[in-house]
């Protein structure tokens, strides 16, 4: 990843960008600093920002190939008295749940989308658009 991130083009950076988007839950703990766009001094640096963001928005392909073999096994919790805490299930005003619990192990978790988002710098895009010095 360093040596991607230091010397790569644009295209590595996506292609670690993909393989990052098709990891387990869990990424914002580890995988946030791989990724790294920068808008100011890049001259494909807006396009680079546009594209990585669409990645992130749109759904990931394939996503469901890449992490069926890593189906978390159920484990008790010894501290939760019989209930597993921290899992929530949505349900519509019929009583009927929003999610699939089978696949839904397969989706990321919202702070993984968070943390991820938080990686892209908006203030670089804005100044970059209004052509604001990074001085002031």
């Amino acid at each position: 990843v360093s040596v991607l991130q230091r010397i790569g083009c644009p295209g590595d950076h996506l292609f670690l960008f993909n393989h990052i988007l098709r990891c387990p839950a869990g990424i914002s703990e580890w995988a946030c600093p791989f990724i790294q766009i920068k808008v100011l001094d890049n001259p494909s640096g807006v396009f680079h920002f546009m594209q990585s963001l669409a990645l992130l928005m749109s759904p990931v392909k394939n996503r469901v190939d890449f992490v069926c073999h890593m189906k978390p096994t159920e484990r008790k919790s010894s501290s939760s008295s019989g209930k597993e805490s921290g899992n929530w299930t949505l349900v519509d005003e019929g009583g009927e749940e929003d999610e699939d619990p089978e696949t839904s192990w397969i989706l990321l978790l919202e702070d993984d989308l968070i943390a991820l988002l938080s990686q892209f710098p908006f203030h670089e895009l804005f100044q970059q658009f209004l052509g604001f010095k990074s001085g002031g």
